[in-house]
């Protein structure tokens, strides 16, 4: 009996809210509002959502107050689209999620690239260094300052007082020697 006149009476404040009682909306919210925050919390399981879902509900119920006429009773209307608001706001958790999964998996799959290349690069760095290293001294040194001091062939020439000829002979010699040292080391 109790829960039917609780209806009559959230009914009978939406009547008195229509013929222009505003105070009538004031009491309606204040009687209903734990009702509607139970039912979110309830179908959301989230403290912090219901808040925001009851806001929402209570500005789409009161946009519709004024034309709306009540077949049922206003709690079971009322209820109906915090559920249904609830259920939305459940889906866009969903998809936030899926969509985090998919950027974690994608940044995941990007950074086994990375490493991998990192990984490729520090073997190859070691291998071209290790092979320097079985260059004969005069074309070790070319090679060194030609592209680790990125001297020009004119400015080698003139610090180690060969012909500019020289050192480009030198330095395709220890290129090609080069190419041949990790070529033999690939197919170890």
């Amino acid at each position: 009996m109790d829960r039917k006149s609780n209806h009559i009476d959230t009914d009978t404040l939406l009547h008195k809210y229509q013929q222009g009682d505003r105070n009538a909306l004031k009491l309606l919210i204040k009687r209903f509002h734990q009702t509607l925050l139970k039912t979110i919390r309830y179908t959301t399981n989230s403290q912090s959502a219901a808040e925001d879902i009851a806001q929402e509900c209570w500005y789409a119920i009161v946009q519709q107050l004024d034309k709306l006429e009540i077949k049922i009773n206003f709690d079971a209307w009322a209820l109906t689209i915090a559920r249904r608001k609830s259920i939305d706001w459940i889906r866009e958790q969903q998809r936030e999620r899926k969509y985090a999964r998919q950027l974690q998996m994608e940044a995941n799959a990007e950074s086994d690239v990375q490493n991998e290349t990192s990984e490729q690069t520090t073997v190859l760095l070691l291998k071209i260094q290790n092979g320097i290293l079985q260059l004969p001294p005069t074309q070790r040194i070319v090679l060194n300052m030609f592209y680790l001091d990125n001297l020009s062939l004119k400015e080698i020439s003139q610090h180690l007082d060969i012909p500019e000829g020289t050192i480009k002979s030198r330095l395709f010699t220890a290129r090609e020697s080069l190419k041949e040292i990790l070529k033999t080391q690939n197919e170890e």
